[in-house]
This record gives C-alpha cells, structure tokens and sequence, in this order.
C-alpha cells in the first residue's frame, strides 16, 4: 500500500513519469532493500554518507555495514536492527526507483521527507502506512463527521479495502472521503441496510474497469458489464456487507441487507449525508459511495 501512495505523490510531483511508475510497481517483488535505503528510512544515515560508503566499497573488499562503523555512521545495535528489516515492504519503491536509475539516493531522501510533511499524515498515521495497516490507514482517510460515529465507518471502509486486496487487487491507492450532494456515474453497484438507522453503501466507476473488477471477483474474463458481470459485483457488495452486519451485530446492532441495485449513466443525489472516497486500482478509478439515507438517481 505504501508504494501506492508514495509513486502517486511520485507523479503528482512530476519526479516520475506513468510508464516508469508502472514498470518500478512491477519490478517491487524482484528487488531486495539494501542497507543504504534502510539506513536513510531510519534517519541513521544521510544520503551523502550512503553514497560515501558505496565508493569506498569500490576502493576496498569490505561489506556496507562494516564500513558505516569504520566511518562512525552505524554502530554495531543500529546496523543490528537495519539487517532486521531487510524485508521491509514499504521500502521496495525506493530501492526500484534507485536500482532503476529513476531517482537517486539524494532525491529518494528528500521526496521521502517531503511526501511525509505534504502528506498531512500524523507521525504514528504514516508509521502505519509504512506498516501497511488498513485500519489505521482507513481511519486517517475516511473522516466522515457528519456521519457521526467515525469508527463504525472507518471499521466498514477498512474492510472494504481488505476485501479488495482479499478478492481483486493488492495495488490499492486511496484518496481522503469529500461530502457530495451530486455526483455523475458510469456505472453504480449500491445496496442499502435497513433497521435502526439506514446505511446506504456501493461503488461506480467506468464500464470497463468495474467489468475487469466482476471478471476478477468471478474468476473468469468478462468483456462487457452484462448479466453475469452485474451479479458478480452484486455478490461482492452482498458479501462486503454481510460481513459488516455481522460485526455490527456482535455490538448488538441490528440491520437487515436489501437487495442490491445497479445503475447506468446517471446521478447520485444525496438525501441526508453521503461521503465518497475515491481509490484507484490498477485496472482503474473507482468512487466508493457512503451514507445515511435513500440518495436518488437520475
């Protein structure tokens, strides 16, 4: 999920071009994170102490870490923990974009540090990004006050990105929740959940990119959003929210699912509050849809 986010800010920055994004996503699970990249990630070494160190390893046959002592970089407890976090995940990105020759040590160092200040993430916020933390990642992007209780919905979103990377897709990016009152679509899967209050949930996104989602959850390829396609994403949402039901019934919360809808080319309207939040897969942008009450169509 990190790399997710940091190669977004990549190239929203511009540092990065689409294709080269892409192709470094790619080559994520080939690379093995280097002492140089750990090093700086744990504010123990400077780039320029990095780059001091590979040339020396030029001029004589001794391993990273001894050298880091030598020069009084690292001592023996911090090179200890760097060797421990070597399968580090969220470091993958740095050690492609720099294994590719995309971006050096030093520009790594400062897109890393700046990325953390305009990210507006609290310290222990981007620790969990950095640790792949749905929950706590969900909680800092799915802010929805007018909604009231944050955790029931923080709790409903965490687990909708779970089963996103559980059923189609472990390249997620998401983007903070916005109050909407009108929002067009391409197409829509809805369904609300009906008792002591009413939830309305679902996702719309473009033709072909909700058909490859219902061809991923069913398991097969699908090539237009037709009967079968509809009822796979039906299947997914019955299944998102039945989970969430019965979460909510062990707090002795009762709602009851309805049938779930789809919607071609129109309009969502708000009839009360509804949040979304846009993410993106790798096949494609999505709108996950939240609120209380009946929105209408059209």
């Amino acid at each position: 999920m990190f790399s997710q986010f940091f190669g977004n800010y990549l190239l929203q920055q511009k540092l990065i071009s689409t294709d080269a994004l892409r192709g470094v996503l790619a080559l994520q699970d080939s690379v093995r994170v280097k002492l140089g990249v750990l090093a700086i990630d744990a504010g123990y070494m400077t780039a320029e102490q990095v780059n001091k160190v590979h040339r020396l390893q030029s001029w004589v046959d001794k391993r990273f870490g001894e050298i880091a002592i030598e020069e009084g970089f690292l001592d023996e407890d911090k090179l200890s923990n760097l060797l421990g976090q070597q399968n580090s995940r969220h470091l993958l990105i740095s050690q492609a974009l720099i294994d590719k020759n995309i971006l050096t040590f030093e520009e790594v160092e400062r897109a890393l540090a700046q990325y953390k200040k305009d990210s507006g993430f609290s310290d222990a916020e981007f620790e969990a990004l950095k640790k792949n933390d749905i929950d706590s990642v969900a909680a800092a992007f799915v802010k929805m006050p007018e909604l009231g209780d944050d955790d029931v919905y923080a709790s409903y979103f965490a687990l909708f990105v779970r089963n996103l990377v559980r059923f189609i897709d472990t390249d997620v990016f998401l983007e903070r929740a916005e109050r909407v009152r009108e929002e067009p679509f391409e197409c829509l899967i809805h369904q609300e959940m009906d008792g002591r209050f009413k939830l309305f949930t679902g996702f719309a996104g473009p033709e072909d990119a909700m058909c490859c989602f219902a061809g991923r959850f069913a398991g097969m390829s699908l090539s237009c959003m037709d009967e079968v396609a509809c009822d796979s994403l039906a299947e997914f949402i019955n299944i998102q929210n039945g989970l969430f039901l019965s979460r909510l019934s062990n707090n002795w919360v009762e709602l009851e699912l309805v049938p779930s809808g789809f919607c071609r080319e129109s309009r969502i309207r708000s009839v009360g509050v509804v949040y979304k939040v846009p993410f993106t897969l790798s096949f494609g942008r999505f709108n996950f849809f939240i609120g209380q009450g009946s929105p209408t169509f059209g």
